[in-house]
């Protein structure tokens, strides 16, 4: 500027513009700059909006578009260099209550535990990205971040790939996807399952994707985090009150393969590669890992824009969209620029989904997730999820129109008093393991009053009835060919130990309910094992004489047999006759017992 200046003054002096004192008072003076540097990237999106990870979400998703070039590079320079006015998919009034209620109810740091938040919004049908807040405000300049430990550039709403972390436990939230499975294969909501936290074999899985067709083999111990609730209890209960017996039960009546396969199509999986057990289904890829505790726990680690989207296909008639946060991309010619849009798929059928809607609209309205109601009414389906020790907490769920999944918990290890490493429960601070159950409907409540919601569709009747079955006479079978017959026909069953009977020691006397009687599919059923030591009482004995009685019911096996009188009088067994037997003729009865004969004393 300087050299320019100058140069210019000495042509108007040349030329007579100006004096030779003129110039020398204008050379004389010092140039000084006055620039003003212009805030750009992501970091203004924060300042401005509470927007800087959703900003980031966009930079990265074109940067991860084939459509912008073959290689990184490529689409790096396009993006840069291109005069792109892009249009985002983002709500501003949803992304404003998700930050209030965000940071009302988690903050950005906590002593003793490195504390993450996160809730992600999409469109029921779209796929449409309208909500994306975390605890931490974005920033992706290391020196603001080693100056402010509470800002982060790790989106923690995101896979990796996209600028996100590895993922969280999604904890129960997944038993949506066993539900989704179960009705999927005919079964109902209604259907009796064992919620009893337990010892089952592994065996007890079906697993097409295993050599043998089964899990494994040996013991497997589980429990209950909800231990009210115990016994045969409808599928619909075991959902509303997230009870991870009855999930085992339901898993163990269909293919684990299959149920995995179900989050597949859902568009559930690791929001970063599993790298660190090779001897797993899914190493070195983002695919679930298929063991039979993530079918009521959750294993994996998932973002929570991937939870919200699987969600939104239990609302949205069956159907997943992967999220985008793009609406439409203007180059500087003023023409639409091409760019890869959200993809709709049927992940299962509306029927599946419907069903699905129903339970877990119950679970709003019935269960766990009732924080889940919204403040205008409109219908919502959602679930719970907590891990082990209470590490993460989640609440997911949807309207007819969008779909929010919210998580709270550990972004990271931290180091214990022993030295080691770990995640740590939420419980112990505050609030903080129930904050995603005002995050939430926060967010709910607005996306309600913009959006609207209809009701879910009507559940098919196969899905939401009771499938009645008449218990089978199994009398005189062996306890294991009884049970097995039982459990075909979907009952559950229970050892009742030995009972007085005539049948052969060992086999199966009787069973309670009874034969005949018509059940719900999945109740429970008693079966009890014959000790042999027992006879039939015989007929005719009712009218003879007591002695003739009496010798009838010993060849019968009968050894101890006792003379009453029905009034008063002595009992002659010789000529007194039996009015009554007890127990009576036709019955079983232990033959060590006692047999009472009553007479007709004193009559002839």
């Amino acid at each position: 500027n300087k050299e320019r200046r100058d140069k210019i003054l000495g042509s108007m002096l040349n030329h007579g513009k100006i004096t030779q004192a003129q110039y020398d008072e204008a050379i004389a003076t010092e140039v000084t700059p006055a620039i003003k540097e212009r805030r750009q990237g992501c970091a203004v999106a924060e300042a401005n909006y509470g927007v800087g990870n959703f900003c980031d979400y966009v930079q990265r998703y074109i940067k991860q578009d084939p459509s912008f070039g073959d290689t990184p590079e490529e689409r790096e320079f396009n993006f840069s260099r291109g005069g792109y006015q892009i249009k985002t998919t983002i709500d501003l009034p949803m992304q404003a209550a998700a930050t209030a209620s965000m940071r009302e109810n988690v903050p950005a740091l906590l002593d003793g535990i490195d504390v993450g938040a996160a809730t992600s919004s999409v469109e029921v049908g779209t796929g449409r990205v309208l909500a994306m807040v975390q605890n931490r405000p974005f920033s992706n300049d290391p020196a603001a971040v080693e100056q402010d430990p509470g800002l982060s550039a790790i989106n923690y709403n995101t896979d990796y790939e996209y600028g996100g972390s590895s993922g969280f436990q999604v904890g129960s939230t997944f038993k949506a996807v066993t539900l989704a499975e179960w009705i999927r294969t005919g079964h109902s909501v209604q259907d009796i399952v064992n919620v009893n936290g337990r010892t089952v074999p592994l065996q007890s899985f079906p697993d097409s994707c295993s050599p043998d067709g089964v899990y494994g083999y040996g013991n497997w111990e589980f429990s209950n985090d909800n231990t009210q609730i115990t016994g045969n209890r409808s599928v619909l209960t075991a959902t509303a009150q997230s009870i991870n017996g009855g999930f085992v039960s339901m898993q163990q009546k269909m293919d684990l393969c299959e149920t995995y396969a179900m989050g597949a199509k859902l568009g559930i999986h690791r929001a970063a590669p599993q790298n660190t057990n090779e001897d797993l289904n899914n190493y070195g890829t983002t695919e679930l890992t298929r063991v039979p505790s993530g079918v009521f726990a959750g294993t994996d680690e998932v973002a929570p824009i991937t939870m919200a989207s699987a969600f939104g296909a239990f609302a949205g008639n069956g159907t997943v969209c992967t999220p985008v946060p793009i609406d439409q991309i203007i180059g500087p010619d003023g023409k639409e620029v091409e760019f890869t849009k959200s993809t709709c798929s049927e992940a299962t059928s509306p029927e599946v989904a419907a069903g699905v809607a129903y339970a877990l609209q119950y679970a709003v309205t019935n269960g766990l997730a009732d924080h889940a109601r919204s403040a205008y009414g409109t219908p919502h389906l959602a679930k719970t999820g907590t891990t082990d020790e209470v590490k993460d907490n989640w609440t997911v769920g949807a309207s007819t129109k969008v779909a929010t999944a919210t998580w709270v918990g550990n972004a990271g290890p931290v180091q214990l008093a022993d030295g080691t490493w770990d995640r740590v429960s939420t419980q112990g601070f505050g609030n903080l393991m129930v904050a995603d159950q005002s995050i939430w409907p926060a967010v709910m409540n607005v996306a309600d009053a913009r959006y609207g919601g209809d009701p879910f569709p009507e559940p098919s009747p196969t899905s939401t009835q009771a499938k009645t079955v008449a218990v089978p006479d199994v009398t005189g079978k062996s306890f294991d060919e009884a049970s097995k017959t039982l459990t075909d026909l979907g009952f559950n069953v229970a050892d009742g130990g030995e009972v007085d009977s005539a049948v052969g020691k060992g086999l199966v006397a009787r069973s309670d309910p009874a034969a005949g009687t018509e059940l719900n599919q999945g109740s429970g059923v008693t079966l009890f094992r014959s000790n042999g030591e027992a006879s039939a009482v015989p007929d005719g004995l009712i009218g003879a004489t007591g002695n003739a009685a009496k010798s009838t019911l010993n060849s019968a096996g009968f050894a101890r047999v006792d003379f009453t009188c029905e009034a008063n009088g002595k009992a002659d067994g010789k000529k007194h006759k039996v009015v009554s037997v007890s127990p009576g003729s036709g019955e079983e009865a232990n033959t060590n017992g006692t047999v009472t004969l009553t007479l007709a004393c004193g009559k002839p």
